[in-house]
């Protein structure tokens, strides 16, 4: 691709991603506008094209088409940046634990591990998955990683405090985030935001949505069920649980990883 044609993808790219952050959609003219530019440059760049026909089938909330055109990237070409843009479509569209596999793919293929460490730690997290994030802050203390220990403090903080407060098997955690998943997904809700709260001694683990209060206590119902039919789990100081979000979110920034994804294609 020319540097015109670079413009053109990063600028698609940068209005896509703006619509993953404020969980919106593209009206039918702007998505239609964003797919015929994008096909005006696959014939330079067929894989990158398609990643980006995927990126925006999923922030218009079409899983298939999403799947369809990113796997078509993959067999189109191997950079580390398909492969990034694939898991934070999964993962704008809900699909965390799909979003943990190809982000871990990523993870094998970036020369610079910080080039995608934050998008996969929102994944990580939102995946349930506490023992790699454990593992990782463990490694950067062992190679005096100060800068970027301090950059991902938060996601270890949380992790640190569910592992502490909720005293359960690494992965129990990935079960319930499993079953978090396919609620949201079963009850139209997708991209995923959490929030820690501690009342009365006891740590709320909530999974915010954007809904209303009926839609949401009937989700909590599900996942009161679902959650009790978890063998030998106690949830006495530790409580998982679907809560309203405010609205509107803090401008373009409610969750700073994805906000700081990287322009690895041009």
């Amino acid at each position: 691709m020319n540097e015109d044609q670079c413009n053109v993808l990063n600028n698609i790219m940068t209005k896509a991603l703006n619509y993953v952050i404020t969980q919106t959609k593209p009206d039918d003219i702007t998505a239609r506008k964003m797919k015929n530019e994008i096909h005006s440059i696959m014939m330079h760049d067929r894989a990158n094209g398609a990643m980006a026909l995927g990126f925006i089938a999923a922030v218009e909330g079409d899983y298939e088409e999403s799947l369809k055109q990113n796997k078509l990237a993959l067999t189109l070409g191997k950079d580390a940046s398909l492969y990034i843009n694939y898991a934070v479509s999964m993962r704008a569209l809900g699909h965390n634990a799909e979003a943990y596999v190809i982000i871990n793919q990523a993870m094998n293929l970036v020369s610079d591990i910080t080039q995608a460490i934050d998008i996969f730690m929102a994944i990580a997290f939102n995946a349930g998955h506490f023992e790699k994030t454990q593992s990782l802050e463990d490694s950067f203390k062992r190679q005096e990683q100060t800068k970027l220990i301090n950059y991902l403090q938060p996601y270890f903080d949380d992790v640190n405090t569910v592992l502490n407060q909720a005293q359960l098997p690494y992965d129990t955690h990935v079960h319930i985030a499993a079953i978090i998943e396919r609620i949201r997904l079963n009850n139209h809700h997708g991209y995923t935001e959490h929030k820690l709260e501690t009342l009365n001694n006891k740590l709320y683990h909530w999974s915010l949505v954007n809904g209303d209060a009926e839609t949401i206590a009937l989700m909590n119902t599900q996942l009161e069920d679902e959650l009790s039919q978890l063998k030998y789990t106690v949830f006495d100081s530790y409580h998982v649980a679907f809560k309203a979000k405010e609205w509107p979110t803090t401008p373009l920034d409610p969750e700073p990883p994805l906000a700081q994804i990287k322009s690895v294609y041009e």
